[in-house]
């Protein structure tokens, strides 16, 4: 029951936040539709996708992360929650820079990547489902669909939309804080594959047979 409890008191900050960032793009959202250009515009159509795109996920984000299922295992210490928090977090301080000249290459290609980012993320979280965790913890091991292609197909596509939002920005400060999430990142997927090669003794197999992250490179 105490277990129970604390997992439902711990998916409360995840939904605010999400939440938060749900509300946030809703109304960049109202504000971006209503100034559209005079004619047909491509870079404003993929920007519009992008942004109904990053919506979806977020809304599904929000959804798997209240029905989620209890977990069996988790990481201990510090550390895995720490590095947890910062990979979360840490691209959102981009939005706080700020922004780089307006570039019609550079914002279509950021719309781009925005795009394809947060469509795989969509693909991925289906797959995830109850399973979604912020945390490194271990709810059920996962290997189709994405995770046939790579261990990690959320944090792939996260940050390819990170590089999208990146090329808004394009300073010396926004290039610290990505390098920082990829850091971050990282240490989120050490800590993940820990507790799952402890949780299921299959995942030894699985990690063997499908990269961590680059099919063919790592």
């Amino acid at each position: 029951m105490k277990v129970d409890l604390h997992d439902s008191m711990m998916r409360l900050p995840v939904l605010a936040f999400t939440g938060f960032f749900v509300v946030r793009e809703l109304s960049g959202l109202h504000e971006f539709l209503m100034r559209p250009p005079p004619g047909w515009d491509w870079g404003y159509a993929v920007a519009l996708a992008a942004r109904l795109s990053l919506l979806m996920f977020l809304s599904m984000l929000m959804y798997f992360h209240a029905v989620r299922s209890r977990p069996v295992n988790k990481a201990q210490g510090l550390e895995p929650r720490i590095s947890a928090l910062l990979g979360m977090t840490l691209s959102n301080f981009l939005l706080l820079l700020d922004r780089a000249p307006p570039s019609p290459m550079l914002d279509t290609a950021s719309a781009l990547l925005l795009l394809a980012g947060n469509y795989l993320c969509m693909a991925a979280l289906l797959h995830l489902g109850r399973s979604v965790s912020i945390m490194a913890e271990a709810r059920a091991l996962v290997t189709s669909g994405p995770y046939g292609w790579v261990r990690h197909p959320l944090y792939f596509a996260e940050q390819i939309a990170v590089v999208g939002v990146f090329l808004q920005f394009l300073s010396w400060q926004a290039a610290l804080i990505l390098l920082l999430h990829f850091v971050f990142q990282v240490r989120r997927m050490i800590n993940e594959e820990r507790v799952l090669s402890a949780s299921f003794s299959e995942y030894r197999g699985y990690a063997e047979s499908t990269p961590r992250l680059i099919p063919g490179i790592w």
